[in-house]
């Protein structure tokens, strides 16, 4: 072409997002603009289509999609991707060769095939798919070692944590911990270790209760955290409960906590003089009170239940009829 007013198109890295890097191809004036002869190594081709008005423009976007069913993927992964050169010079109606290299991204298989597309094929056309996989290792699984903890106000404790990972794919995603409510627990990676602290301010009141999650890529764990507290008196609503042979029965101890308005945080640990007349089933600790679930033989029988309830306890006898 040798009018002085080619038309053509420059490349330019419009920056990287997240999941994708997106390339702004913008016609200009041949006259002000350098060519891209410059860039010498193929894994790209973006063709500038003939005619077109200076300043039309698409946008060439990089996407990977897993290839590799190994892992079972259950969504399309995205790979980042970047440009070698700032700016390229593509004259109309010619093509470029501009280099593209994958980089970290949110990939969650092996393998990755990156697409790199023109939003506009009229004005510019990508010929050329290039391959490319992340080098670091993607989350499998993130677990806490418990489920649940107590944790007296003003006090703290560490929280054990596993991490698994599978073959190169996901960016190695660093571990992330967050409290849902930091007036009752505050939650902090401890350095160098896999465990989460937990603190409990002076001002959290006795009973609430909120959540840490764990987080590593699209994988979490959630901790539930409670604030201690401890009963303080333990009382049998009935001393003597009758219970029908091959029958359940829910019994119920009073339990006057530091905060009444919230069940007690303590550990419960009822206990029958004979599992053979009465087997406890469940002990659950509500608001005000603990309810048993107890399960009577076929036959007439009796049994004392001892009920402590931290450190405190307290007894109820129990009639198989």
């Amino acid at each position: 072409m040798k009018t002085s007013m080619k038309k053509v198109l420059s490349l330019a890295l419009a920056g990287a997002l997240a999941l994708t890097s997106v390339f702004s191809v913008n016609a200009v004036d041949a006259s002000n603009a350098k060519k891209a002869a410059a860039v010498k190594t193929a894994k790209l081709s973006i063709v500038a289509a003939k005619d077109k008005a200076v300043n039309a423009s698409t946008t060439v976007t990089g996407v990977a999609v897993s290839t590799k069913g190994a892992l079972a993927c259950k969504y399309d992964a995205k790979l980042a991707t970047s440009i070698a050169s700032a700016s390229a010079v593509v004259v109309s109606g010619d093509a470029i060769k501009v280099t593209v290299t994958a980089t970290k991204g949110a990939v969650a298989c092996t393998d990755a095939a990156v697409s790199v597309l023109s939003a506009n094929t009229e004005i510019a056309k990508v010929l050329v798919t290039i391959k490319g996989a992340a080098t670091t290792k993607a989350t499998k699984s993130i677990k806490f070692k418990k489920n649940k903890v107590v944790v007296a106000a003003g006090k703290s404790t560490k929280v054990a944590y596993t991490v698994k990972k599978v073959a190169t794919a996901d960016a190695a995603k660093k571990v992330t911990v967050k409290s849902a409510n930091k007036k009752i627990a505050k939650a902090t990676l401890v350095k160098g270790q896999k465990k989460v602290k937990i603190a409990v301010p002076k001002k959290a009141k006795a009973g609430t209760s909120t959540k840490v999650t764990l987080k590593s890529g699209s994988k979490k764990a959630v901790l539930k955290v409670f604030v201690k507290n401890p009963a303080k008196k333990v009382k049998a609503k009935k001393a003597t409960v009758v219970v029908k042979k091959n029958k359940t029965k829910k019994i119920t101890v009073a339990v006057k906590a530091k905060n009444n308005k919230k069940a007690t945080t303590d550990a419960i640990k009822v206990k029958s003089s004979n599992k053979k007349a009465v087997k406890v089933k469940s002990a659950v600790a509500k608001k005000g009170k603990v309810v048993i679930t107890v399960k009577a033989a076929k036959k007439a029988g009796k049994s004392k239940l001892t009920v402590k309830v931290g450190a405190k306890k307290a007894t109820v006898n129990v009639k198989v009829k």
